[in-house]
Parts: structure tokens; sequence; C-alpha cells
């Protein structure tokens, strides 16, 4: 007897409930593919942000160095991450991070962004030049820091500023809050904590790092400058094709006698205090369109909201300035420790103290009262000495 065998059509007919079944699976496995990919999109978006610094404001010849590209001028809305380079000549960068903080990159500076992860250290390397940053109060495990070829800054909530000077001293100025400063060499960051344990010289050099200083508030911390010197011939003799143990013995030698930190009350000056007050942050979450390459959209949400937190900012300090009367430029040099002159589209010229600026407007005070003036009808400032 022959066997009969039943074949299921594959092509179902019309109408064929299978088909139908099919189609609805189908669709639910696409929306929930879909949804899938929403969310990983998101967590990647936000992980990345966590990871990122953001260009809030930028001024004058400033540059981003990307690791492993070209550089490129600083503009807002562009993202910058570990082991980029931020580079400025006549102009300045403002930068956000995720958690809120803010940092100024000033003129003449070159800064690397050394550390940036999830863990939640942040760590700018400043070669040279000059910063100020604002610090929001650090939860458990965050770490802000700034180093110099000679010192660290370690902070946890607070506004400071961090000076390099021509003589390569280095310099932590503290507005409000607290930093402990410390020496640092530099060139023992290329050696693992076992080499530097394995030789005395590297480990008490390692250990200076350990004789921090809390730095409060209106306080300035430097470093003994006979101390500063022999960590500079440190970094060159730890930098050189062969270095040479007995050198490097009497380095650690002469830096042991040495006072680490020196601390001194200082007066905040008004141009800080308005300054300090002009670094003005966004919305963190505008970060995420900046990380999935929507900088165009960003940099108009930054834009848009700086413009009206900066304008509430100058304000206030127009306000402030208006309330004390200076009625030479003597009185306004000493007040705001400069001296501009302002020239502007028609012809007009004012002689006073820029105290602070935005991406629309100036603000001088001068003998004859503060007055805001657009960008628009700005020629040019120059200093007077």
């Amino acid at each position: 007897m022959n066997s009969i065998i039943v074949k299921t059509p594959v092509c179902p007919v019309k109408g064929d409930p299978t088909m139908k079944t099919r189609i609805k699976f189908l669709a639910i496995a696409l929306i929930a593919s879909a949804a899938t990919l929403a969310v990983n999109c998101g967590q990647k978006a936000s992980e990345a942000a966590n990871t990122s610094m953001m260009v809030v404001y930028t001024t004058g010849s400033a540059f981003i160095l990307p690791e492993g590209k070209s550089e490129v001028p600083a503009k807002v809305g562009m993202v910058v991450r570990q082991n980029d380079v931020i580079r400025t000549e006549s102009g300045t960068v403002d930068l956000q991070t995720r958690s809120g903080s803010a940092v100024r990159v000033r003129e003449m500076t070159r800064i690397t962004i050394s550390a940036l992860n999830a863990s939640g250290e942040t760590k700018l390397n400043m070669q040279h030049g000059g910063l100020l940053a604002s610090v929001k109060k650090a939860g458990q495990g965050e770490n802000f820091s700034v180093v110099t070829p000679t010192a660290i800054a370690g902070v946890r909530g607070t506004t400071f500023s961090v000076e390099v000077g021509e003589d390569s001293r280095s310099s932590v100025r503290v507005i409000d809050g607290k930093v402990a400063m410390a020496p640092r060499v530099a060139s023992l960051d290329k050696f693992s904590d076992a080499q530097i344990k394995a030789d005395p010289n590297l480990q008490k050099l390692s250990d200076l790092s350990k004789k921090e200083i809390v730095l409060e508030d209106k306080t300035q911390g430097t470093l003994d400058a006979n101390l500063e010197k022999q960590l500079m011939n440190a970094n060159q003799v730890l930098d050189s094709a062969s270095p040479a143990p007995a050198k490097l013995t009497d380095v650690v030698a002469a830096t042991s006698t040495a006072k680490p930190v020196e601390s001194q009350k200082v007066e905040v000056s008004t141009r800080e205090i308005i300054e300090a007050r002009t670094l003005v942050t966004v919305d963190p979450s505008i970060m995420e369109k900046a990380v999935k390459g929507q900088e165009s959209e960003a940099a108009k949400e930054i834009t848009s909201r700086r413009e009206v937190a900066q304008e509430t900012v100058l304000n206030q300090i127009m306000e402030d300035a208006g309330s004390v009367k200076l009625n030479s430029e003597k009185e306004i040099q000493q007040r705001y420790n400069k001296l501009e002159l302002v020239v502007l589209k028609n012809g007009d010229q004012i002689r006073g103290a820029v105290i602070a600026q935005t991406e629309n407007s100036i603000v001088v005070h001068s003998p004859e009262g503060v007055k805001k003036i657009p960008r628009s009808d700005l020629n040019y400032q120059e200093p007077l000495f």
C-alpha cells in the first residue's frame, strides 16, 4: 500500500490565517527590536555624555585637537574626550561636564584632558597658562583635579583658578570652597607602581604628592621656589634617555628639607568674582545631543539658554558695579586690576575696564559710569598701561 504524503503549502493562499499570524508576530518583533535599539542608543549616548566635556562658549583664537585627528577651531557644541587637547591663543574656551561643573580655559593656555571616565575621575593636565573652574560638589567616588608639571590641585565643590607662569611656577587661588594642593613630578607618570616601589628615589618623589595642604576661601597656594626648581630638575632627569641615578639622588636630597606648599590669605578681586559669575552652564542633557553628532542643534540650544542666563548675570553685575562710584581711571584700575580703551564703530572711545562679556555684549565700567555695549557696535578694545 502506497503511503500518502500531505505537504503544507509554502505560500499560504489569500485569507490564510497563518499569514496573518506571521505578519502579526513579525510586526511585534520589529517594534520590540526598534524599542531595544532606541534604549541601547539612549544608554550609549548617556554613557558617552558621562565621559565627555562640551564646549559651551568660545572667543577669539581657540582650538581643539582631538586624539589622533587634526586641530580644528573650537566652537560651541563640540564634544571633547579623554586625551583631547585644548589650546588657546587670544581666545578662551568654556567647557562643561555632564555633572554640571564648568572650566574656562584662559588665553595662551594648553591643557590635555588626561582623564575623563565613567568611574568619576576628571583630570586636566595644564602645561602652561591659566584656567578658572567651578566644580559642583562631587559625589562618592568622584574626583576632579588639575595638574601642572610641578603641582596637583584636587577639588570637591569649589571655585578656583590655576596658573602656570612664564617662569613655570604653579599657583592655585581659591575663590570659595576648598582645594587640596600638593607637589608633583609629572615624569613619574610614565613609571608603573611596581617600578616606583622598587626605586627609593622614585618612591621619595612619589611621596611628595602626599604632602598636601588644604587651601580654603580666599587663599592662594604656591610651591616653595627651591622645591619647584628641584621638581623641574627631576622631570628633566627622568625624561632623559639615560637617567643618571647619582643626579636623581642629588635632586631628591634637595627636596627633602623644603616646605612643600606655601599658603597665604589673599583678597579676591572684583574682576575674579565677576569672571566666576559669568561661568554659566546649561542643562547637561544637551550633551546627549552633542555626542550623537547633533552638534548644530546642541549649539543653538546652548546659545539660546546661555543668552538668557548671562543676561541675568550681566544685569546683576551692572547693578552691583553701579553702586560703587569710581571717579578716575586710577580708581578703575585699582578696583579691576586693568584699564582698557574701548573704541566703537561710530568713533566714540571709552577708557575703563571691561568687567564682563558675553556672546552679544560687553559691560564697561568707566569714570562716567557702567554701560552695556552690544558687540555689534564694538570696533576693538585694547589694554592701556
